[in-house]
């Protein structure tokens, strides 16, 4: 159902030719390919996601260690 809202509201002509009038894509490989290029594409954003959290995570216990350090320097 969701599936279909988003059809509608992407483009009510697919909507209707699909759902409304039950025809199937002829585009069918083309679709596919897009499928499997965004796959591949949300998956590279949660490695980069992932990365930025660790580089975020190093950061913070570098700022630490430098801030005990100084403090253990006085």
């Amino acid at each position: 159902m969701a599936h279909e809202v988003g059809i509608y509201v992407f483009c009510p002509e697919q909507w209707r030719l699909e759902y409304g009038l039950g025809l199937e894509p002829e585009n069918r490989p083309a679709l596919q390919t897009g499928s499997r290029h965004h796959a591949r594409k949300a998956e590279v954003e949660r490695s980069a996601s992932r990365l930025l959290a660790l580089g975020k995570s190093l950061l913070a216990a570098a700022g630490i260690l430098l801030l005990i350090l100084w403090i253990l320097g006085r």
